[in-house]
């Protein structure tokens, strides 16, 4: 007879147990909220208890360096613009309607800080000499939009206190037009034509709705506002889940969104670590409405960070993410700072799903009449995303100390990423704020972008899109993916230009060293085959078709899918950005293979583009090592283009690859 009760019939003994603490957790927090309310002098309290801590004997430390008193500047913005505007950056602000009512705000930032001060500047002389200036469009520009994870708000891209690591300040000084995407119902998009945020049917929406409207009509709205044909599309954490879904299901947004970079891909969670809490995971979905209701989340997080101070609520925060998902976020500096922007509104029906999909090991849609029993059918099967048919090419980028991503199941349920880049020391949230990241991940963006979305030169960009040349083998290595990442074992076909892998062909691309990418191309011969600038040098062309012959995984041609940082092992091998083709000196022949394939440093540990005087001296070295350098050849070889302040040279025309 027990096992018909909801709750009873899906739990073991010890869950009672479990699901007992969690209970006595949420009914003895509404009476702390209220000691706290009542008697406001508590908060000195506690921060005067915090200050025994070793965490607030370091922020003295800092203040002693002045950093606290810019942080105690940046702890008073309180929204996107005042970001942005604090930075210097343009801000517009953008409504979009979904389909079914919601009024969406999109956050635009549309240029560089340069040509922001550039056009300033120009109004202030208009104004004086009594003309109108010269209006300048910003359409040209290709467009990348961002959106955030679960609970949060289009905040959590701009509220570092150090520029270099938002990802949206650096695309946008590099000449990218940025925009940010808010979900419904959080802070920003908490709007509706009819309904009432105060109404239980506003927020009666889970992922299902954000993957059907929120992201294709803001898309659509963009591409109108805009006028470019396609733009790209970073999500982090739930903004890559509805990336996901969205691309599965609507093959319309797939011509629409040039390249897919997920941050921290959360499509599938791995659930949470603590064991308390994970039990809910197990429970009814109407024992969960009846212990948080059917409306939003989240007010008493905000409550909390309402009553105590900043670095009180920091702490709080740390303790929790260590309590649920053992993470310690030591990568991430200015807690106090970005914390206070990390969570807004969503609806308890989308923490329902999160539930569901994460008990049935499955991407699946919204189950509105889940079963009473575990094992039991209810006479309908839910469906799942079918992510398998994704068109848009796809780039991933992880952290090794990341709990929820589960990276085995992404690769087999998805189509083969274009790029994989793992961090050995981030974990989920680190690719919000840690440090490094405008070294390691950042890099990697926007060398992604400069092939994929239609660049252009910016002239007043302080951030140039990465145009050090970048050799990849001919094709992707399958082997190494599939081999480390438990996917099983690909092998080429014929011709040696893709990979088989589980039955599924893969047209993979080539990039030369040149000053723009090569256009993708079916198959190795027609990228070979595209006409480049002459002269230019033949043994580039060698080495590549020297690899075709060898075996793929042991190439010393850098592979394109990439891990950052230290480790190794099981998973994919560090990559490089390949050192600039010189003005006197040819490339190397390519090596013998080895049972291990040549890397140079990480790009963790190099910065983005070699400067002049680096590339210079090392030129100059390997031409004075080269005895047998002819003057003739040279003279023919050397037909530079200049690209960013460097030369490159370029690839001969192929007259047929076998």
């Amino acid at each position: 007879m027990l096992s018909y009760i909801p709750v009873l019939g899906r739990l073991r003994i010890q869950d009672y147990l479990r699901l007992f603490l969690a209970v006595t957790i949420l009914i003895t927090e509404p009476i702390l909220r209220f000691v706290f309310a009542v008697f406001w002098p508590l908060r000195y309290i506690v921060d005067w208890i915090r200050k025994m801590f070793k965490q607030d004997k370091d922020a003295s430390e800092d203040q002693k360096n002045g950093d606290e008193k810019a942080e105690k500047v940046f702890e008073t913005l309180n929204s996107t613009e005042e970001f942005a505007r604090f930075w210097g950056f343009p801000f517009q602000h953008h409504y979009v309607t979904s389909k079914d009512g919601y009024i969406l705000a999109l956050h635009r930032i549309p240029t560089s800080r340069a040509e922001h001060e550039s056009r300033k500047r120009e109004k202030a002389l208009a104004r004086r000499s009594g003309t109108r200036p010269t209006r300048q469009s910003t359409n040209n520009r290709p467009v990348v939009l961002l959106w955030h994870g679960f609970l949060m708000c289009s905040e959590v891209w701009v509220c570092t206190p150090d520029p270099k690591l938002s990802l949206a300040f650096t695309l946008a000084d590099a000449g990218y037009d940025v925009w940010l995407g808010n979900t419904r119902g959080n802070k920003y998009s908490c709007k509706h034509r009819s309904l009432k945020p105060t109404e239980e049917a506003f927020w009666d929406f889970s992922m299902d709705h954000l993957a059907l409207y929120d992201l294709p009509d803001a898309v659509d709205y963009i591409l109108k506002v805009t006028g470019v044909p396609s733009l790209t599309y970073i999500g982090f954490s739930q903004g890559t889940a509805q990336g996901f879904s969205s691309l599965s299901i609507n093959s319309k947004l797939n011509k629409r969104i040039n390249l897919f970079v997920a941050l921290a891909p959360a499509a599938k969670p791995m659930g949470l670590e603590n064991k308390v809490l994970g039990t809910m995971l197990n429970i009814s979905p109407e024992i969960v409405f009846l212990l948080f209701g059917r409306k939003s989340l989240l007010s008493i997080t905000l409550f909390w960070q309402s009553i105590l101070t900043p670095l009180s609520f920091a702490w709080l925060i740390d303790v929790a993410v260590r309590f649920l998902f053992k993470w310690n976020a030591e990568m991430i500096d200015h807690k106090n700072v970005c914390y206070q922007h990390l969570y807004s509104y969503t609806s308890v029906k989308c923490v329902v799903h999160w539930f569901q999909i994460i008990r049935n090991g499955r991407f699946q849609m919204y189950d509105e009449s889940p079963t009473v029993l575990p094992n039991s059918s209810s006479g309908h099967v839910v469906p799942k995303f079918p992510t398998e048919h994704i068109q848009t090419p796809i780039a991933l980028f992880y952290g090794g100390k990341d709990t929820l991503a589960d990276m085995n199941w992404l690769l087999e349920e998805t189509a083969t990423p274009i790029y994989c880049m793992k961090v050995d020391e981030y974990e989920h949230i680190c690719f919000l704020w840690a440090r490094g990241l405008e070294k390691t991940v950042y890099p990697a963006i926007l060398g992604l972008l400069h092939e994929y979305a239609e660049t252009w030169s910016d002239t007043s960009a302080t951030v140039q899109a990465d145009s050090t040349p970048i050799r990849t083998v001919p094709w992707i290595s399958e082997t190494q993916i599939s081999t480390l990442l438990e996917m099983g074992q690909g092998r080429p076909d014929e011709t040696g230009s893709k990979i088989v892998l589980d039955g599924r062909v893969s047209a993979e691309r080539v990039l030369m060293a040149s000053s723009r990418p090569l256009t993708r191309a079916a198959t190795l011969t027609e990228a070979l085959l595209q006409p480049v600038d002459q002269p230019a040098e033949q043994e580039i062309h060698q080495a590549v078709l020297r690899a075709l012959e060898k075996e793929k995984s042991h190439t010393n041609l850098e592979p394109l899918v990439t891990e950052s940082g230290k480790g190794g092992g099981r998973y994919p091998l560090s990559g490089t950005r390949v050192r600039p083709v010189g003005r006197k000196n040819s490339v190397q022949p390519q090596p013998e293979a080895t049972h291990e394939a040549h890397l140079a440093s990480p790009w963790s540990d190099a910065s983005p583009i070699m400067s002049d005087e680096e590339e210079e001296r090392e030129d100059q070295d390997e031409y004075d090592r080269n005895d047998e350098h002819d003057d003739d050849d040279d003279e023919e070889s050397l037909t530079p283009t200049e690209i960013n302040g460097k030369l490159r040279k370029r690839l001969p025309l192929v007259d047929g690859v076998e």
